[in-house]
């Protein structure tokens, strides 16, 4: 996964720390570049190419809103402030969003997904061709052309590799909202398939090399109709 840098430009200790650990939650970030005031953002800014920047609105020697003004080149900004009055003036500059602080990591994840175009929750985070799962107390890359089905199982996910089975930190409804649509589909509640796994189905099962998933009548529909989609639809048997 392609590491990013992010610049902290806030002049409060208790803030930074917040967010130095958020930051360190999510496993494509290197250790963010801090400093305390417009100026010194500035320098860094003529000097380093961030993927993000988390500023803060009161400085002290200009206002965020100042500093963001002034930057010649387009730049993916979340304001971090106590303030809730500058928000509209915010998103008049384009910011990708705007945490009122104090903030919850989930909310924090769904600003930086927000900003960097990626699904980011509390256990996992999903970029085009693969997504980063908690196993235990780690975070586990998972290729989605490696997936053959998920299973859900309790508070937890099973989650069919290669014929092997690594239980995740998930439960299968988050899952589906994360997995992309266009290569898994819901067809049981129990169950999240990769299509382009599907070797067979019939009115009651789709098969998956050796798999035999069970095909639920609620979902029989959709799943006909997206294969249909896909060009992928033959007689039911």
């Amino acid at each position: 996964m392609k590491s990013r840098q992010c610049l902290i430009v806030d002049d409060s200790d208790s803030s930074v720390a917040i967010l130095q650990e958020y930051i360190a939650r999510l496993p494509f970030f290197m250790p963010p570049q801090i400093c305390s005031s417009a100026r010194e953002a500035m320098a860094l800014l003529h000097q380093h190419h961030f993927n993000l920047v988390f500023l803060d609105i009161s400085l002290p020697d200009q206002t965020g809103l100042d500093l963001l003004r002034s930057i010649p080149h387009p730049l993916s900004v979340i304001i971090t402030s106590a303030y809730s009055e500058y928000a509209v003036d915010s998103y008049d500059l384009n910011v990708a969003d705007y945490l009122l602080k104090p903030f919850s990591f989930v909310r924090f994840t769904k600003a930086v997904g927000r900003a960097l175009g990626v699904q980011v929750a509390q256990n996992s985070l999903a970029e085009d061709n693969f997504i980063f799962l908690k196993v235990g107390h780690a975070m586990q890359r998972f290729d989605y052309s490696d997936i053959d089905y998920v299973q859900a199982f309790g508070t937890y996910c099973k989650v069919y590799v290669n014929q092997k089975i690594i239980v995740v930190n998930e439960i299968i409804s988050q899952l589906e909202q994360l997995l992309p649509a266009h290569k898994f589909l819901r067809i049981h509640k129990s169950y999240l398939t990769n299509l382009a796994k599907i070797n067979s189905y019939n009115y009651r099962n789709v098969f998956i090399g050796s798999a035999k998933i069970p095909l639920g009548a609620s979902y029989r529909e959709k799943f006909e109709g997206f294969l249909s989609l896909l060009d992928k639809k033959t007689e039911l048997t």
